[in-house]
């Protein structure tokens, strides 16, 4: 267990050295910051306290739809990197297991999602207070903590996927393209296929739970247990997928 750590540990040193990992910071700070900024001048409605900010922008709606891609472009890079500078190497000679060092490097991929999301988090709270002050929105915490937790299962499953296409590829820009791609056309290939029954058993159609939020429902007689099941039986496709990939491949 010991072992493993330090491997946990030499990974997320190793994404933490890299000059982009405070670039995906200020991405979601700049993001942050514009919205502040429209809500300083008037353009939003419907905020009028520091939590009730913090509730919008931590959303699928908001921040949902920039956070995932700002993960995928910083963890695509977290296989690919090993194979293309020939350091892969010397991680398989040491006396730990193949296992043990992809789910390391998994692990950290999926401690740098929530790394963000906390981050975003915190930056959306700091500027609702210098926006509203501490007063009012006390009601707003449970609606808060949903949104986190949407928001976060929707970037682990594509955090999941990205791992996989990674380990399949090798490659950090196909990984980064798919990604993306399956993140920006998800909604489109759902709308175009929602009248096949069949649909209801692909990951797109059930990764955003926020959609059952207040009670709705989804075509085909989806519900929110069905959706969580969907996207905990596709991670665990992925992970096998990956895990079977990368121990049976052959390392020149």
């Amino acid at each position: 267990m010991l072992n493993f750590g330090a491997l946990i540990t030499n990974e997320w040193i190793k994404l933490y050295k890299k000059k982009s990992f405070f670039v995906y910071l200020a991405v979601m700070a700049v993001f942050v910051g514009i919205i502040a900024y429209a809500a300083y001048r008037g353009w939003m409605s419907g905020t009028d306290s520091a939590l009730g900010f913090v509730e919008s922008i931590v959303s699928m709606s908001a921040a949902g739809q920039i956070l995932p891609m700002v993960v995928i472009i910083a963890i695509a890079n977290i296989v690919p990197q090993e194979f293309r500078m020939g350091t892969i190497k010397f991680l398989l000679i040491r006396a730990q297991s193949r296992n043990k060092i992809l789910a390391s490097k998994y692990v950290v991929a999926l401690l740098f999602s929530f790394f963000l999301i906390a981050a975003t988090w915190l930056m959306c709270l700091i500027a609702g207070l210098a926006l509203y002050g501490f007063g009012g929105g006390g009601d707003m915490w449970p609606q808060i903590g949903e949104n986190v937790l949407y928001l976060t299962i929707y970037t682990f499953a594509f955090v999941s996927l990205t791992f996989m296409l990674g380990v399949l590829t090798r490659s950090s820009g196909a990984t980064v393209g798919i990604a993306m791609f399956s993140v920006m056309v998800g909604g489109l290939f759902t709308l175009l296929l929602t009248r096949y029954s069949f649909i209801k058993f692909v990951l797109f159609p059930n990764v955003d739970l926020s959609v059952y939020d207040g009670g709705g429902s989804m075509p085909h007689g989806m519900t929110l247990g069905f959706s969580a099941t969907v996207i905990g039986a596709y991670v665990l496709l992925f992970l096998i997928a990956s895990f079977v990939t990368f121990r049976k491949r052959d390392v020149s």
